[in-house]
């Protein structure tokens, strides 16, 4: 048996590719989901980078079902979310580079995990060892609770073998008894609450009313949880649930009892079920954003709640779109009430992410958790080999190959009929320096039906947008749009920003030129 301090294990999540942010970062392989748990699989046109970090989110959700006199709470000296390490003593520098700066550095991650051999989140392949700070609502626990389906919160750092794990949390929704099996097309209920089912989830056969059990997933638009993993908790002796107070007294509509709390922020609670309510004995406040302040990137799954004038709310953060903002596998307007995401981007406050990228993401098929290689045991030791010269992942009917070198970084992506490479050059600090996306469809002839080429180039504080789109018809081009975009944000606030677009139509004749290049 090898020593759990050699041990090394990977990490597969549902949220999605590793996005450049930091060079350093580069090397991380990355993971492809097979359509995916909760909808963690890969889109149509996926495959681009966006930001690496993930949100801030303070601790893990769920229970271990260890008794409460064997388990520790984290506290916020600790890390909230089993961070394991105060601020102070935070590994790692800016980007994810390792250098120890200011603390502010390192990748966050939000996802649902969808397999191992590597534990894949997000599409990210993340190290950890036996010995990770790991949490599970709040209280401490072993990484052979990792299991597939379940929504967690990671802060990492780069080493020499990729991404590594400085802390894990799981994030249960609930952690309670059954109070309702769903007969009659009705929802299962814990605690009184509703849980819907997603695609391919993992729930134990049998559950009857009273079983204790625990909940990932992600909430939707009206606040019910989505469930990408129900299992049963014999052991636990609390229950505990993760939510916005809605009304002191009230977490999403479970009702409260004990401590009061502050409307509109989110929050671990636990404590004992009983008379129909909750009674409160210990409060979390943001249990998924245990690494706030230390992470400045963000790699985020969450369902679609609603639109407003900030920009979109998923997953608890609000998104903030640009003009430089990309997409994949849809596009704005199709950014609409519990459509799965997940966002590349860069915080620019506790719960705001200014996106990069939006990926659309499909749901997982019902097998997804059978396709992956291994299990939570199945570790190698540290400095093994993976025998891949470059990371080529494939999943369902879809393969993407990752190359990186200083500041560069290529990804190749295939899925049916489509194709999409990215190339992203990176400056120094971290920025994007230009991005090239080519994307093409064929039919199923082999045909090109459409091409898409997008150059981004950021240059103090202008970036300019080129944008070309080719549409054939028989092998031929019957349209071709070009658009050009050229923004100004100036550093003081003395002039608003300027954007300039061109736009040019071409339609030619059906007998005319080729399209093909």
């Amino acid at each position: 048996m090898t020593k759990p301090s050699v041990l090394l294990r990977q990490i597969v999540f549902a949220a999605g590719l590793l996005s450049a942010v930091a060079p350093a970062v580069y090397a991380a392989p990355v993971c492809i989901d097979p359509g995916g748990i909760g909808g963690t699989g890969a889109p149509e046109h996926e495959g681009g980078i966006g930001g690496t970090g993930s949100p801030a989110h303070e601790g893990g959700a769920g229970g271990t079902g260890a008794p409460a006199a064997q388990a520790q709470i984290t506290t916020s000296e600790s890390g909230i979310g089993g961070t394991g390490a105060p601020v102070a003593r935070a590994p790692g520098g800016l980007g994810g580079t390792g250098s120890p700066t200011d603390g502010i550095g390192g990748t966050g991650i939000v996802g649902t995990i969808t397999g191992f051999a590597s534990i894949c989140v997000n599409g990210l392949e993340v190290h950890y060892g036996e010995s990770v700070p790991l949490t599970e609502n709040g209280m401490a626990a072993a990484t052979s609770r990792l299991a597939v389906g379940q929504v967690v919160s990671i802060e990492t750092a780069t080493s020499d073998r990729g991404l590594e794990a400085r802390s894990i949390s799981i994030l249960n929704a609930f952690e309670g008894p059954v109070t309702d099996t769903g007969t009659a097309g009705a929802s299962l209920r814990v605690m009184g609450r509703p849980v819907r089912i997603a695609p391919g989830a993992h729930v134990d056969a049998g559950l009857r009313p009273g079983d204790p059990v625990r909940v990932s997933g992600l909430r939707n638009a009206v606040g019910d949880v989505v469930a990408t993993r129900i299992e049963r908790a014999p052991a636990a002796q609390e229950a505990s649930a993760v939510g916005f107070a809605d009304r002191p007294d009230s977490l999403q509509g479970l009702p409260l009892a004990g401590k009061p709390l502050t409307a509109g922020t989110e929050f671990l609670v636990r404590g004992q079920w009983a008379s129909g309510r909750l009674e409160v004995a210990r409060v979390v406040e943001d249990p998924a954003i245990p690494f706030a302040g230390r992470v400045r990137e963000a790699v985020v799954e969450g369902l679609v709640a609603r639109r407003d004038d900030r920009g979109v709310r998923a997953g608890g953060f609000t998104i903030a779109l640009d003009p430089r903002t990309t997409f994949a596998g849809g596009g704005e307007a199709d950014l609409t009430a519990d459509r799965r995401i997940r966002v590349h981007g860069v915080f620019s406050d506790r719960r705001e992410i200014r996106a990069n990228r939006v990926e659309f993401v499909r749901d997982f098929s019902s097998d997804g958790e059978s396709r992956h290689r291994g299990q939570p045991g199945a570790s190698r030791k540290q400095g093994e080999s993976d025998d891949r010269a470059e990371d080529e992942s494939h999943g369902g009917s879809g393969r993407t190959r990752v190359e990186s070198d200083d500041g560069r970084l290529r990804i190749e992506t295939e899925d049916g009929d489509s194709r999409e490479r990215i190339e992203r050059t990176m400056s120094g600090s971290g920025e994007i320096e230009r991005e090239k996306v080519e994307r093409q469809v064929e039919n199923a002839d082999g045909e090109v039906v459409r091409r898409e080429r997008i150059e981004i180039k950021n240059s103090g504080d202008r970036t300019e947008i080129r944008e070309r789109i080719e549409v054939f018809d028989g092998g031929k081009r019957v349209e071709r749009i070009e658009t050009i975009q050229r923004i100004e944000r100036p550093t003081t606030g003395e002039r608003p920003e300027r954007i300039d677009r061109t736009d040019k139509v071409e339609r030619p004749e059906r007998s005319g030129k080729s399209g093909r290049d």
